[in-house]
Formats: C-alpha cells, sequence, structure tokens
C-alpha cells in the first residue's frame, strides 16, 4: 500500500489551499529572509526541494539565483514551468522523487520550506533526504528546513480547524498527535459543491534537538535553530522551526 504522500489525488485536492492566495503573498519575503539568513551571495546556485508550483523557486530566479526545483508531482512542475515561461526566468525544473534526488556539489544552498520535510514513516528515510543534501551541497553550503516545530506545535495546538478557498470550497482538519508526541496524524476533509473527499496523512514532529541532531548525523560539520527564518531564537516566542545545516569545508593539510 502506497504511503499518503505518493497519493497525487491528495496533493491536487488540497492545493487551493496549500498554495493558497495568502501563501503565495509571503513567498517573497520568505526568500529574502532566507537570502539574509545566510548571507547568500548575487547568483548563488539554490536547490528549492519539495518546491510545489515554484513559489520560492520563481521568487529566487526573480532576485538572479541560478535556481533548481525538485518536486514528484509533475502537474505542480507543469504550472511552476508555465509560470516561469510567462516571466521568461530561467529555472531548472526536476521531476525526482527527494529520496533519490542528489547532484553532488552543485548547490551553494537548499531549502525544504513549508513543512516540506517529514513525512516519512521511517525516520531513516528523513535521513537519507538529508544525507543526500549534504551530497548536492558545495563545501560551505548550506541546507534550510522550516517546518512547525514540534515545541511551537505543543504551544498553539488545536484538535480542529477550518478554512476556505476563494473558490467556495472548505477544508475541515481533525489532528491528532501520537507516538509520545513524535508524529501528528490528521484527517483532511474537503467540502466542494458538487463531492466531498477525505485524505488521512501524518507527518514527524520534530524538536529543535532532534533535527539538530539528525544533520549532524548526516554528516553536516553544523546545525543551528532559528524561531523563523527572519532568524531569532527558537525560544517560547518562536512560530516556526527553522533549522540551518552547514556543510563542511576540507581541511588543506601543508
Amino acid at each position: 500500500m502506497s504511503a499518503w504522500h505518493e497519493d497525487d489525488a491528495f496533493w491536487l485536492d488540497a492545493q487551493s489551499f496549500i498554495f493558497s492566495e495568502e501563501r503565495r503573498r509571503q513567498a517573497p519575503a520568505e526568500v529574502a529572509d532566507v537570502i539574509k539568513l545566510l548571507s547568500l551571495p548575487a547568483g548563488a546556485d539554490v536547490l528549492d526541494l519539495g518546491c510545489g508550483v515554484g513559489r520560492h523557486a520563481l521568487e529566487f530566479a526573480r532576485r538572479g539565483f541560478r535556481v533548481t526545483g525538485v518536486d514528484r508531482l509533475s502537474p505542480w512542475l507543469d504550472i511552476a514551468r508555465d509560470s516561469a515561461r510567462q516571466e521568461r526566468l530561467s529555472v531548472e525544473w526536476v521531476h525526482a522523487d527527494m529520496l533519490e534526488f542528489q547532484r553532488p556539489a552543485a548547490f551553494d544552498a537548499a531549502v525544504s520550506l513549508l513543512t516540506s520535510f517529514g513525512y516519512f514513516a521511517d525516520p531513516l528515510d528523513d535521513l537519507r533526504v538529508a544525507r543526500n543534501v549534504l551530497t548536492s551541497l558545495k563545501p560551505g553550503g548550506a541546507f534550510v528546513i522550516d517546518l512547525m516545530g514540534r515545541e511551537v506545535l505543543a504551544r498553539i495546538f488545536r484538535q480542529r480547524d477550518w478554512q476556505q478557498a476563494p473558490d467556495g470550497s472548505i477544508l475541515l482538519e481533525d489532528r491528532r498527535v501520537c507516538d509520545d508526541f513524535a508524529w501528528l496524524e490528521a484527517t483532511w476533509t474537503i467540502l466542494r459543491a458538487d463531492r466531498r473527499t477525505e485524505h488521512r496523512i501524518g507527518m514527524r514532529l520534530y524538536s529543535a534537538a532532534d533535527l539538530k541532531n539528525l544533520l549532524t548525523s548526516a554528516g553536516f560539520a553544523s546545525a543551528a535553530a532559528y524561531g523563523a527564518l527572519a532568524g531569532g531564537p527558537y525560544d517560547l516566542n518562536a512560530s516556526r522551526l527553522v533549522i540551518v545545516g552547514k556543510k563542511g569545508r576540507p581541511v588543506l593539510r601543508r
């Protein structure tokens, strides 16, 4: 039986909620924060892992970066390609699974934004993704992971929630934490005028310490935690868990 995140029907059904207009408007500020957080030099090579419809990849390209967007969902990549074509932006779009994608020493930075990390039931698969990214980074490169940290979720947790898309469709979310707060399960019920669909999803809940340890276990030279893409401490005021892993540089021996 396929894992929930391999079900294209879920992603396409939920697209209007995952890529809401508000989230699209936030992309320029989020990219600006990443650039500042990493002190990313002009024209750097950037990997957007789990790029979706290209919100962040396109914004990096608008700012003059060389960008590769990777996603396993072909329809989303088609939307991203069309957007890049309309704006005459040069972006490489790659149809691939993050469990498999790697390009040795190709990128100055890699980003995994909007909770695109931690879907796998086996935590060793998360480690595999981190190792793939490490391989793909140039020496001194950085990997930014942005997700909802366990500590933040515990503070703001709501068992049930709902939202409405501009087309009038409604999303009802019912959530529960499992495995001693290591895993979040949710049922997404999407109501439209002509149909009702239900999807069950899940994701790993990482603490800052756990995610830092995962990156260092994967071989990153260091990992630091922040409370937002704009930086700041990961403390009681944090809105997100942002981890920056740095790849080491080779030691020159005389």
